[in-house]
């Protein structure tokens, strides 16, 4: 057993070493259990910095169980940058690697790599896992340590989803229905046979002349009568007379079995026609009883064809030309050549698209509210029984990235049954190229590999801007088709939810998150001034300093702040310290979602509106401070203007509107000195600025 160990671990060595010298492996996907090959010689910065990259490479099949393949890419994208950084630093060996390069990388990220503060700090993030374990490495210095808290509140920076508005979310779930109704006729409904099993529809096409075995007009005893009717004015004209006319030598011949025309053959065909005085016309004023030469041209025909001989099977092109040539020539001889057109108009089909399953997972994303990442990677095995109640069905779900699993809300007869019925549907129109084994829900054959496979976040992606210039979607706001983007829906949704409800536990549950504080970053719409109308101070909020008594505030902290297992301690006094405010008791928290016993979980900007909410001269402060800290990161270019806003906007306007003004303008002036001379390290522009050498 001990062997078995040891032999396992030199396995694993010496794929590592040879991982070191060709740059090429292959990973298993933690999450899809799919195999993915990777090769980083192949990288333009290969050739440069080949050291580098192989200690790269040998750190990325380090971390294989940490992380899925969508997180891997993401890591190997973000290097371009790292090594575009060493390119223009020279350094193309392992040597120089240490803290003081990535104190200069973080530099470089803020002021010429052309990245916003808030995506140069997501490159960073994203490559210091990586970073860390090349710090394990034996060749690399052991100070190669990424630097902590490098770019401060960058999560503050990022831009305020607003989804969608009423207008357009109405234009989009219209679309959707109507492209929904659209795939019902043609992909959930079966075909059903018309022509199965009785004789083929060939009564107006030529027969074969048993003599040339050819398919001809005058084999048909009633194209002849029709011919004579319409050119002979009833007439028993002789063989010379019919000479005369366009075709008649074709009726004189073939009324003999031998197609040798006699005068003898001819008199018994008027005989057994009955032509004389007293004849009655059988096709006068009718059409040709003969319409089609060949029964391939007969639309009719060719579906009996289909049903009888092909068992409504929609047969590729190239099983067409080994099995069935001849219903392929006559599909492009006589029937414009489009194969797809026939399967189309007769409600079959051999290829599913992206764009037929787009509005299953559209309506999917606009009924549940879930994560787009989520809905993507659901299977056919999502759909369980609710363990309390048999008659309702729930969906379950995994969300890899952040570990978590869930279930929806159940449906039943009383609530929404789109969810489960959608996820249904999905299975059922698929389920004729779904291969034994495969369990995702989301599967075309329409690919160059022409093999069923699970649609990527890439082909999503693809289809939505599709779908959008299909129905032309419009923005109310500029006119221009509409940007559909599937992360857009679940802040549409919050927000709409929110506004019907006001129930933030409620929403909190629909949208699966575990912590409420993720719940109200959806809802941070300043711009909206119905929300805007709606954020204010609570009314029990304390404010104490209201003059410049400093002995009133640590009489109220002493007597009203409760001692707890996370203190702060400022001014020798024990209380509950916030970001920019104080809690009168953390642990009984009157925010929805929020338990007894546990600390608060909600962020700053809940804590704005909450009935525990302390304001002190310290936290003026520290508004102050963190207001001259972004002004500064706007002034320098480490961040634009969007982003500016988006980090102060709404602490700005609960501030300017509904506390500051509660204070003498003394205590302002004081604080906002202090905050200029003596700034909190955390907000300190000095300490950004300083980079270590």
């Amino acid at each position: 057993m001990n062997n078995s160990k040891y032999a396992s671990l030199a396995t694993i060595d010496a794929a590592e070493k040879r991982i070191e010298r060709e740059l090429r492996f292959t990973i298993t996907c933690k999450n899809t259990k799919i195999v993915y090959e990777y090769d980083l010689s192949k990288k333009a910065y290969f050739t440069q910095h080949q050291e580098i990259v192989s200690v790269v490479a040998w750190a990325i099949y380090k971390r294989r169980n940490t992380q899925g393949h969508e997180s891997r890419v993401s890591t190997i994208e973000s290097l371009s940058y790292f090594f575009k950084f060493l390119g223009e630093k020279k350094l193309y060996d392992l040597k120089g690697l240490n803290r003081s390069l990535l104190n200069h990388y973080v530099e470089w990220l803020k002021r010429y790599s052309g990245l916003s503060y808030s995506s140069a700090a997501g490159q960073y993030r994203n490559l210091s896992p990586l970073f860390r374990q090349m710090n394990r490495h034996p060749n690399v210095s052991d100070d190669f340590i990424p630097i902590k808290n490098a770019f401060p509140k960058s999560e503050t920076l990022k831009s305020t989803t607003t989804g969608y508005n009423k207008a357009e979310l109405k234009e989009i779930l219209n679309a959707t229905i109507k492209s929904l109704r659209e795939n019902a006729e043609r992909l959930e409904k079966n075909y059903q046979p018309v022509w199965l099993g009785k004789p083929a529809p060939i009564e107006d096409v030529a027969p074969i002349n048993p003599l040339t075995k050819t398919r001809s007009y005058w084999a048909s005893h009633d194209y002849q009568i029709w011919w004579w009717e319409k050119n002979c004015k009833l007439q028993r004209l002789n063989s010379s007379e019919l000479y005369k006319l366009p075709k008649g030598q074709m009726l004189y011949n073939y009324t003999a079995p031998n197609n040798k025309g006699s005068m003898a053959n001819l008199n018994r065909f008027y005989d057994r026609i009955g032509a004389g005085p007293d004849y009655k016309p059988k096709f006068q004023e009718k059409p040709c009883p003969i319409k089609f030469k060949t029964p391939w041209k007969k639309p009719e025909y060719l579906l009996w064809y289909w049903e009888n001989k092909m068992d409504c099977q929609p047969f590729s092109t190239k099983e067409l030309m080994k099995y069935y040539p001849e219903f392929l020539i006559a599909i492009k001889e006589h029937h414009g050549g489009r194969l797809l057109d026939f399967y189309k108009k007769n409600r079959v089909s051999r290829w599913l698209q992206g764009s037929d399953l787009l509005p299953y997972y559209l309506m999917l994303l606009i009924r549940t509210g879930m994560n787009p990442s989520t809905i993507q990677r659901l299977t056919i095995d999502c759909l369980a029984p609710d363990p309390f109640d048999s008659e309702k069905m729930k969906i379950n779900w995994t969300k890899f990235r952040s570990f978590k699993k869930g279930e929806s809300i159940p449906s039943d007869a009383r609530n929404d049954t789109w969810p489960v019925m959608l996820v249904k549907r999905v299975i059922e129109v698929t389920r004729k190229i779904r291969k034994p084994g495969q369990m995702e829900l989301w599967i075309t054959n329409s690919n160059c590999k022409k093999k069923p496979i699970a649609l990527g976040k890439t082909a999503f992606r693809k289809e939505l801007n599709k779908f959008s210039i299909k129905y032309q979607l419009k923005s109310s706001v500029t006119g221009d088709i509409l940007a559909l983007q599937a992360k857009e829906f679940r802040p549409t949704i919050a927000w709409q939810e929110y506004l019907r409800t006001e129930d933030m536990s409620y929403l909190k549950t629909l949208l699966g998150h575990t912590r409420l504080s993720t719940t109200s970053d959806y809802l941070r719409r300043i711009n909206d001034p119905v929300f805007r109308s709606r954020r204010a101070i609570h009314q029990e909020a304390m404010f104490i300093g209201l003059t410049e008594h400093e002995d009133a505030k640590q009489e109220y902290l002493k007597n009203n702040i409760k001692k707890n297992s996370k203190p702060s301690k400022v001014d020798h006094v024990n209380y509950h310290d916030g970001l920019m405010n104080h809690c009168k008791n953390p642990l009984l928290s009157p925010v929805t979602g929020e338990k007894e016993g546990e600390w608060c979980t909600v962020d700053n900007e809940v804590c704005l509106g909450c009935q525990n909410l302390v304001i002190t001269p310290d936290d003026i402060k520290k508004y102050f401070c963190y207001i001259n800290f972004y002004t500064h990161l706007l002034d320098v270019g480490d961040i634009n203007q969007e982003e500016f806003d988006n980090a102060i906007n709404e602490k700005k306007f609960i501030w300017q509107k509904y506390i500051l003004p509660k204070y003498s303008k003394a205590v302002v002036d004081r604080l906002t000195i202090e905050a200029e001379y003596s700034p909190l390290p955390v907000w300190d522009i000095a300490l950004y600025e300083q980079v270590e050498a």
